[in-house]
């Protein structure tokens, strides 16, 4: 489709694109393309659509695959690609619904969900996933410890999965334009490179210290001791005899903080 026709097919089933749904359909048949050939499809594999707009992509998938999965909050969209391929969609909120299993997922991902939904879909676990965010959030994913980039999002998905920018996409690809560019993020998940004593307990941590992450990690775990139910005194002696007290979260790997979250587990299970 040219953006003429994404105009007049989105006129017919009465959709104005929802700035609040991040709705920007993708225009560029080269990229659609590039896309799919990323995944590298085998026809057994269930692969995994989200918000498949008008089916730039869900029109490449349909041959390669006979488990394709398409969900689509948009019910006009959803109907829409019903008639036009014959494909079944969960017609859902794809953060509200639990997800089918699979083993890739291809998306051009609503720029709002872009984090709540990666985080489910790691989760859930696949192959291989081929997608589509906003740069600055696929700059995120991919960011290193010190860096201006790095986030409470980077350590959540690079300590389950390897994150590559494999594709830049310019605002010119999408209808209407958005007011940034995009990229192409290949994930790969993966076991951790080391232990964990709770995925929960790490993941508490981890969001308790990157509330605070350009403060030293004793200073931030103290002013939030209440959420770790200790008063100031246990918090203080817990924070002290800590790895990495002095450094500031901002610094620290994955591994790192994994090393602190143990630490914290060990003293809550004495």
């Amino acid at each position: 489709m040219i953006v003429s026709d994404i105009k007049g097919e989105l006129y017919k089933l009465g959709i104005r694109p929802s700035k609040r749904y991040g709705q920007h359909f993708l225009v560029d048949q080269s990229i659609a393309d590039w896309i799919v050939q990323k995944a590298e499809i085998q026809s057994h594999e269930k692969v995994l659509e989200i918000g498949s707009g008008l089916g730039i992509l869900t029109e490449r998938l349909v041959p390669l695959t006979r488990n394709l999965i398409i969900i689509e909050k948009d019910k006009r969209l959803a109907e829409y690609l019903d008639r036009k391929l014959g494909v079944e969609i969960i017609n859902m909120d794809a953060l509200k619904t639990d997800l089918p299993d699979f083993d890739k997922v291809v998306s051009n991902l609503p720029y709002q969900i872009s984090s709540e939904i990666t985080v489910r879909l790691l989760d859930k676990g696949f192959k291989k996933g081929v997608l589509m965010y906003q740069k600055e959030f696929a700059e995120h994913l991919v960011a290193e410890p010190g860096t201006k980039t790095y986030s409470r999002i980077s350590v959540m998905v690079q300590y389950r999965a390897d994150c590559t920018i494999v594709k830049h996409v310019s605002k010119g690809s999408y209808y209407p334009v958005p007011k940034v560019d995009s990229a192409i993020v290949e994930i790969i998940p993966r076991q951790a490179g080391f232990q964990v004593e709770s995925d929960e307990a790490f993941r508490d941590m981890v969001r308790i210290l990157f509330a605070h992450k350009n403060r030293k990690v004793r200073n931030g775990l103290v002013s939030e001791r209440r959420r770790l139910g200790m008063d100031k005194q246990e918090a203080r002696r817990f924070a002290e005899t800590l790895p990495y007290a002095e450094q500031r979260p901002v610094k620290l790997s994955p591994k790192e903080l994994a090393e602190i979250t143990n630490a914290f587990c060990r003293l809550k299970n004495e």
